[in-house]
């Protein structure tokens, strides 16, 4: 596999945030669905402009510190420090290329189930990365997004 095809499959597996969601679950109501389903569109349209600060907002503080860690480790030691969630948002949007935001800016979601706090939704984009499960927590009534993958490819 080339390099520029892993380099691609590690930002795209950055950006698609997906961690595997577990238990049981039931039909979301209409009103929770939409919700899950803002919270996951606004992030995409924040990563794929880079607009760390409201990206980050969506992002549990677990899965800020794991954006970081993700951004620190695809850098393969050209970043020495760690860099902020806002500031990884911007790597991963620089690295990305047109032809990923512009997949990710079309992305679908799908299957959203909801049980208590906890929600699943599939990101599906049919083209740079295929579909994603993404996990979401409710504090309160606010959804973040709970987890972003390992770097796989």
């Amino acid at each position: 596999m080339s390099r520029a095809i892993r380099h691609g499959n590690t930002v795209a597996a950055i950006v698609a945030i997906a961690v595997a969601g577990c238990g049981s679950s039931h039909k979301a109501t209409p009103s929770e669905q939409q919700q899950v389903e803002q919270v996951l569109r606004s992030y995409l349209r924040a990563q794929t402009s880079g607009d760390g600060q409201t990206a980050c907002s969506l992002l549990t503080g677990a899965a800020q510190r794991q954006l970081e860690t993700l951004v620190l480790q695809a850098g393969n030691g050209l970043l020495t420090t760690r860099p902020s969630c806002q500031d990884a948002v911007g790597l991963v949007r620089a690295v990305a290329g047109a032809k990923l935001l512009n997949a990710l800016s079309k992305a679908q979601i799908a299957q959203v189930q909801v049980q208590g706090n906890d929600a699943t939704a599939e990101i599906i984009d049919g083209a740079a990365f295929g579909q994603q499960q993404v996990s979401l927590q409710r504090s309160g009534s606010t959804w973040q997004i709970a987890g972003v993958p390992a770097l796989t490819g």
